[in-house]
């Protein structure tokens, strides 16, 4: 009896993945080249928008923000300015009728000040004739502008330009102060419960918290959304400030003891054109606060 032998080939194991691997790096090699053709165009565009964003992050609160809100910015407050003018003026139009703590001021019919962030001045008017004024601004590029304004409001004395942060105004002293103000100030600072807490702290007894600031869109959906987008990309790193911040919310929880909150919600005019987008920021907020 003859036995046939019959041999069956099969295939090498290894050699099969290797041309696997070989295709699905092929295609792998395609889709990337397929990316890069997309994109390619935009990668000087991202690459300097990228540097831009590191420049920003690194000197932008320090140099870039400071410079830009001095020499760039001050035209469009002027027009935000003028916009609320009437509104500002009945809002600080009691301010008149306090009565300094300071008994030689009290004598003089004297109001010592301090104004947070003014910026270019554009509450001096609004003062009461024979304030002494004294700021604290942030942006030393401001200086030069406050010691110059009093040639234009002559009825204030402009006391004391300190360079200092809200939240901390050791240059002050405890209880030193009869009026404080500020205005579209604490979208902008590191904590509003600390600014709230130097600012209790400076506060003469009795002495009273005007306050006019932007805060948290309630009314419009979009516009919430807008402000969210911007707060949390760009809008903190160019400008220094949060659309979103819920300033009246934290005022009105008084963890720092006011005796008394009077305070009301807002809306500033609007104004068609460019000024329009304004509306991202025209939910406000005014009140006094007394110690």
């Amino acid at each position: 009896m003859f036995i046939r032998r019959t041999s069956t080939s099969f295939s090498q194991p290894g050699r099969h993945i290797t041309q696997q691997k070989q295709t699905a790096d092929a295609n792998m090699l395609e889709h990337l080249q397929e990316i890069l053709h997309a994109v390619g165009p935009w990668l000087p565009h991202t690459f300097v928008a990228f540097i831009s964003l590191l420049i920003l992050k690194k000197y932008g609160g320090s140099h870039i923000q400071p410079l830009f809100f001095a020499k760039v910015y001050n035209p469009f407050l002027g027009t935000y300015h003028v916009t609320c003018q009437a509104l500002k003026r009945q809002h600080f139009l009691s301010m008149k009728d306090h009565v300094s703590a300071d008994p030689v001021l009290r004598k003089k019919g004297v109001l010592r000040i301090l104004e947070i962030g003014p910026g270019p001045g554009y509450n001096f008017e609004f003062y009461p004739p024979n304030s002494e004024l004294t700021v604290v601004e942030v942006n030393p590029y401001f200086e030069e502008q406050f010691f110059r304004k009093q040639k234009e409001h002559p009825h204030i004395k402009m006391e004391r330009f300190v360079v200092g942060f809200a939240e901390n105004m050791k240059d002050v002293p405890d209880n030193s102060v009869d009026i404080v103000v500020s205005t579209m100030v604490l979208c902008s600072v590191r904590s509003v419960e600390g600014a709230l807490k130097e600012i209790h702290r400076i506060l003469a007894p009795g002495g009273k918290y005007y306050y006019w600031e932007h805060i948290r869109e309630a009314e419009y959906m979009w516009v919430l959304f807008v402000q969210h987008l911007a707060s949390y990309t760009f809008y903190d790193l160019v400008f220094g400030c949060q659309l979103n911040r819920k300033s009246d919310e934290i005022i009105k929880r008084n963890k720092v003891g006011f005796s008394s909150i009077d305070q009301q919600r807002f809306r500033t005019p609007q104004k068609g054109g460019l000024h329009a987008i304004l509306i991202f920021h025209s939910a406000h907020v005014k009140g006094i606060a007394t110690k």
